[in-house]
């Protein structure tokens, strides 16, 4: 009999265990998942011309002008992009970086743009998906023998008011810099593996997907 497919971890996984352990199990162990519902491609297309717009820079080993003298180091030239780690013979994780910068002392520091519907100079609350993020690409980095800064940027773009959108619309371009903690990863990923070796766990009170299918339940 062959061996069983490896499992492949990812952040949109975990985030997915945080919010509805039922809806990660049966991700995971069956390939069901939760609906997508109605969302807007426009972030994702936005993030390919960012992707576009940073290229010619990390062959000029110049950094963007839109983030000169907000970040330390140079784009990583040649850039990689996808990360694996493997656990054992079933289970690994693995991730995409968006971007990353060296320093001159040769670390890595990670990089996610983040389009942002509100203004990012803001004051306001961490999202803390993202934070796990930057921790879970300064893990990959590690683990695959790239030495790591201690920080990682999260790079916001907000299209700001003011001015003729005829002649370009504003982009206010904001950097946001953390302290990662590449070894806070680990445990998650061993607990999450622990659930999926288990039966089917109880969904989260608050999963919509969940309670929707146990009210309807109730009634038909």
């Amino acid at each position: 009999m062959p061996a069983p497919k490896a499992i492949w971890l990812s952040h949109t996984g975990l985030e997915t265990l945080a919010r509805c352990p039922r809806c990660f199990w049966l991700q995971y162990r069956h390939g069901i998942y939760q609906p997508e519902g109605i969302t807007s491609r426009l972030p994702n297309r936005f993030d390919t011309l960012i992707k576009e717009y940073f290229h010619p820079f990390r062959v000029s080993g110049e950094l963007p002008p839109i983030i000169r003298g907000q970040v330390e180091g140079t784009l990583e030239s040649p850039f990689q992009e996808e990360y694996f780690y493997r656990l054992d013979d079933r289970y690994g994780f693995k991730g995409k970086l968006d971007e990353c910068l060296v320093t001159a002392e040769g670390a890595r520091t990670p990089v996610d743009h983040k389009t942002s519907s509100s203004d990012p100079r803001l004051n306001r609350t961490l999202i803390p998906a993202y934070q796990a993020q930057l921790d879970e690409y300064a893990f990959l980095l590690e683990a695959n023998a790239k030495l790591t800064s201690g920080v990682g940027h999260l790079i916001y773009y907000y299209p700001d008011s003011g001015g003729a959108i005829h002649e370009g619309v504003p982009l206010a371009v904001v950097v946001k810099t953390l302290k990662t903690d590449p070894l806070s990863v680990l445990p998650r990923i061993r607990q999450a593996i622990e659930l999926l070796e288990r039966s089917v766990p109880e969904p989260s009170p608050a999963c919509p997907f969940c309670t929707w299918r146990e009210r309807v339940r109730a009634i038909a």
